[in-house]
């Protein structure tokens, strides 16, 4: 193989390995975003959470509320049972002590069935507001969870676009592997695996891109001349490109400031 050959397949190599860590660094922030999708979606998610938390408290009274609303009914229905069995017996009594004793037996159950059920309309009075509540905060609810829907609906796609992005990333890598030197690759995969992040990088002054330290001079010279080096400081590698040149700003012409003459020239020249 001819060495315009093996520099040519350096040169490749070269390319290929800058254009690997580019995809690196993206794929690392592409990483970092698809990490943070879930408190994303937590954090969108939490205002409705409480009022979800709300609604299920207030679900919660007017359960409670009902079953000792029902409770007493029943209790109502029990008593009013006994005063139709004390009825009975009225009819059956023989005198006036037996009639007596029955009438006031009555008199006792409705006494009880009125005082359970007043207990009825002050409970039913004490959940009447909170399901007037829960009727408002479920309305408002309702109108919140559309919102979020939406929200979460465009997030769920940003998500997937990540994800499709580092699938993408995926299948560059495998194609740029195999064009990259044996023995740079080693040296690059080291670097990954420390989570030197870009591994590869290019300079046109003595500083490392990587890290921002200065390289000293002697090095920068070995790399210009061998167009590739390694930063003594964060072990990254460094390839040589030459600086672009500095355009230069055309010259604009300067204009000679007008002399004014003098009242007293003007004369003398007449």
């Amino acid at each position: 193989m001819s060495d315009k050959s093996k520099e040519k397949i350096m040169q490749d190599s070269i390319k290929a390995v800058l254009q690997l860590s580019k995809e690196d660094r993206m794929v690392q922030s592409s990483h970092k975003l698809l990490n943070s999708f879930p408190d994303k979606k937590k954090h969108l998610q939490e205002p409705l959470a409480k009022v979800e938390h709300q609604i299920l408290n207030y679900k919660n009274k007017i359960g409670t509320y009902t079953q000792q609303i029902e409770e007493r009914e029943k209790l109502v229905l029990i008593e009013k049972e006994k005063i139709k069995k004390s009825d009975l017996k009225m009819q059956a009594v023989k005198n006036q002590k037996e009639y007596a004793a029955s009438q006031k037996e009555i008199e006792t159950v409705n006494k009880i069935i009125k005082r359970v059920e007043d207990q009825i309309l002050e409970l039913e009075g004490q959940k009447e507001p909170i399901e007037e509540k829960l009727n408002t905060i479920t309305v408002e609810y309702s109108e919140e969870k559309v919102i979020l829907d939406k929200k979460l609906e465009k997030l769920v796609e940003e998500e997937t676009s990540v994800k499709e992005k580092i699938g993408i990333y995926n299948a560059l890598k495998k194609e740029l592997l195999n064009k990259i030197d044996t023995d740079l690759l080693q040296k690059y995969e080291k670097l990954s695996q420390r989570k030197i992040i870009p591994s590869a990088i290019e300079i046109s002054a003595p500083n490392c891109q990587g890290c921002a330290i200065a390289i000293p001079a002697q090095l920068f010279n070995e790399i210009i001349q061998f167009s590739n080096g390694v930063c003594p400081h964060c072990g990254r590698l460094l390839f040589y490109k030459k600086p672009k040149p500095v355009e230069e700003k055309p010259k604009t012409k300067t204009k000679k400031k007008a002399t004014r003459k003098t009242k007293t020239a003007k004369k003398e020249k007449k």
